[in-house]
């Protein structure tokens, strides 16, 4: 076939598809415009609906006009008014929601749904271009709701403690009683259906109890092995051989407590403070704080362990009378002979077995189960993680504090997670 043929049936073959083109172009035309309309309107919902749950109001009708600004200022093509439609619902505990849903938590949703019409660019009604369409669109954001805690303060009461830190001239101790301050008065703000309590438990070499009108020292880990010490860490404490010493019982355990002025003023107080002749066995408040959570009542459903301490642990030695002599027990690295031997999981699963005030009775229930948070927190201090604090507290759940302001910061972030966060 010539050239000029093949040019001529070129140009009949164009000609008789162009219009078949020029449909295509219009419907691809018309389906940007709409695909763009919607893709917006998405955006706007989901903007207005993480503003909601960021900063909700305190009546429906202002989350209704907060929304519906939001909305205005982020679609400005449309026709007409943007209708938008709000819904807020709260999941928790009492009412079964929380096991219904499968979450771990309560929590807020809050559903944000807008509408518009549009003028369509390209219109031919025997085709279905319509001059006009409406498209919709909608977001769900979810919270997680601040949920009440049981908090154990284990506090290192040893005399490392009372060295000055930083330029304020305060001791470390100090840093740490201001910061459990400022904390409690956090908890004041939560909004929960039970208040959140807190508890100290002050080691050094012994554990300091109040019983009647004196305070008594005691030893958690009296025993000749690691494993005795295991086995036994939720049976009553001996009292120490250093119970002679008014020297080292210069606090006490504070039970858990949602009396925070109560918990303050006792904190606070001028007989209650570090022992300049304590020396260092973070067993004594592991073992202790295990013990007063076993021993409570009236669970919150998040019990969260939280060791503040400025230095390692010091040898294990002890004196047993045998035969009328003695025989002194010496162990290095006792803390991590003790982890090895499940003396922090023993804690998570005896603890996270027990009822909590939202559980629900049903068996197959993970959902209100009571958890158990544990993190430590080196005061002016680089915690080692393989002298067993790793594996008690968890990696992730060290924190070195160079400054006083970190301390503050690392506590808030062991608790926010039950405090109020946004879903993933």
């Amino acid at each position: 076939m010539s050239l000029k043929k093949q040019r001529g049936v070129a140009g009949v073959t164009f000609m008789g598809l162009l219009p078949v083109l020029i449909i295509i172009m219009v419907f691809s035309m018309q389906m940007t415009q709409r695909h763009m309309a919607h893709t917006k309107i998405i955006e706007a919902a989901e903007v207005a609906s993480l503003a909601l749950i960021a900063s909700p109001k305190e009546k429906d009708e202002q989350n209704q006009e907060y929304a519906q600004k939001i909305v205005d200022q982020y679609v400005t093509d449309n026709k007409g008014k943007v209708e938008v439609a709000v819904f807020n619902r709260r999941c928790e505990y009492r009412d079964g929601c929380v096991q219904r849903s499968g979450e771990l938590a309560p929590f807020t949703d809050f559903v944000v749904s807008a509408k518009t019409s549009h003028d369509s660019w390209i219109s031919y009604e025997s085709m279905g271009l319509t001059k006009e369409f409406d498209v919709a669109g909608s977001s769900i954001s979810r919270k997680f709701l601040p949920q009440p805690l049981d908090i154990y303060f284990i506090l290192d009461m040893s005399g490392s403690m009372t060295g000055t830190w930083g330029r304020s001239g305060k001791t470390q101790y100090d840093v740490v009683v201001e910061t459990i301050n400022r904390i409690v008065e956090d908890l004041r703000e939560f909004k929960t259906d039970k208040k959140s309590r807190v508890a100290i438990v002050g080691y050094h070499h012994t554990s300091v109890q109040k019983v009647g009108n004196k305070r008594t020292a005691f030893d958690y880990a009296f025993y000749r092995t690691p494993g005795e010490t295991v086995k036994k860490m939720f049976s009553p404490p001996q009292v120490s051989s250093y119970d002679y010493s008014t020297e080292i019982k210069t606090f006490e355990d504070i039970p858990l407590t949602d009396d925070y002025d109560a918990f303050l003023a006792q904190l606070n107080g001028a007989n209650y403070y570090a022992s300049k002749y304590g020396l260092t066995e973070s067993w004594q408040g592991i073992i202790g704080a295990a013990q007063m959570a076993d021993k409570a009542t009236d669970l919150n459903p998040e019990q969260v362990f939280i060791l503040l301490s400025d230095g390692a642990d010091g040898d294990f030695q002890r004196h047993f009378l045998v035969n009328n002599r003695y025989d002194t027990v010496t162990f290095s690295n006792y803390l991590n002979r003790l982890v090895k031997l499940g003396l922090c999981e023993k804690l998570k699963e005896r603890i996270s077995q027990k009822r909590n005030v939202f559980q629900s009775k049903n068996a197959s229930d993970t959902a209100s189960k009571t958890k158990v948070t544990m993190g430590v927190i080196g005061v002016n201090y680089a915690v080692k993680k393989e002298d067993g604090i790793g594996d008690c507290f968890g990696h992730d759940n060290i924190y070195h504090a160079r400054q006083g302001s970190d301390v503050y910061k690392y506590i808030l972030n062991l608790i926010n997670e039950e405090t109020g966060r946004l879903k993933d």
